[in-house]
């Protein structure tokens, strides 16, 4: 069974993050022209209201803050090698840093791959450090990340921590959730956005284990479950470089129709899902396509 959990990973994964429902024929245009002989779902009529269009990930709006204003926890979840989800995570926690003194960004990165990292180095010295040198073998060292941790380390008000980290008698998600509840004990007043992998940052369990979001809504000590906030990523189709149980690749997934792209013109919007269909997450970051993310050659220094 072990050497099929990966494959498993990444179907689910692709299941959550396409979330199709269905081809439906009609164009962005027409619906919108026929609104009023087309009865919409209640999905739907709460898309066409509530979603916060999004025209540059790194870059994002206001409405984007006001949105995630009043969270403490900001879980980010993608399908490993895709460019989108790290791209969000850094417009994220700028546009934090512009309100607010700090924000840490939390990624699934064992600390001790890290250790060398420090302020103001190079594209060409990150690379040199160990989690970049190390095989890449379900796409997360690559471009993508890369480019989140230099660009982050230019911020002095991002600061960076690494989460990824086993404690004894612990699966590996209480041992990331542990690490988060350390920072968030540490910096009691600061936002903390996490980057992993979308089976992590789910609240309900999944493969029957409990994954970092179900810890950190079940811990009524140290968190308000009220300000936790789940996004996973949802595409249309596109590219992502990882491993589908037989080696890591680039795999392309054929653009199908689904509510989001056949009830909104957007490319890209963050979107709050209707309370009764939370249970898994609270948002969805939709970008019409995913991008696989490049690979860093390891003598590529």
């Amino acid at each position: 069974m072990k050497k099929f959990l990966p494959l498993l990973i990444v179907l689910i994964g692709l299941t959550s993050c396409k979330e199709n429902t269905g081809k439906q024929t009609a164009s962005d245009e027409i619906l919108n022209s026929i609104d009023n002989s087309i009865e919409l779902t209640e999905e739907q009529k709460d898309l066409k209201k509530n979603a916060i269009p999004i025209e540059n990930l790194s870059e994002l709006s206001d409405k984007i803050y006001d949105e995630i204003a009043n969270f403490e926890i900001i879980m980010i979840g993608e399908m490993h090698g895709t460019t989108e989800p790290a791209e969000f995570a850094y417009g994220l926690c700028n546009l934090i840093t512009k309100s607010e003194k700090n924000v840490v960004l939390a990624l699934e990165i064992r600390s001790s791959q890290m250790i060398n990292l420090s302020d103001e180095m190079s594209i060409t010295q990150l690379k040199g450090l160990d989690f970049f040198q190390r095989e890449n073998f379900d796409g997360r060292n690559g471009v993508s990340m890369l480019d989140l941790i230099y660009k982050s380390n230019q911020n002095e008000r991002i600061i960076l921590k690494f989460i990824d980290n086993p404690y004894p008698s612990s699966t590996r998600d209480s041992s990331m959730y542990r690490e988060i509840r350390n920072i968030h004990n540490k910096y009691p007043n600061t936002k903390i956005v996490t980057l992993t992998g979308n089976v992590h940052n789910s609240l309900i369990p999944v493969f029957d284990k409990e994954r970092i979001g179900g810890y950190l809504v079940k811990d009524n000590v140290n968190f308000d479950s009220k300000k936790i906030m789940s996004i996973n990523h949802v595409f249309s189709g596109g590219t992502m470089f990882n491993n589908d149980g037989t080696g890591i690749k680039i795999t392309t997934i054929e653009k199908e129709d689904n509510t989001y792209n056949s009830t909104l013109s957007h490319n890209m919007f963050l979107y709050k899902k209707l309370p009764e269909k939370q249970n898994e997450y609270t948002h969805i970051l939709y970008t019409d396509k995913v991008t696989a993310s490049g690979k860093i050659e390891k003598d590529d220094k």
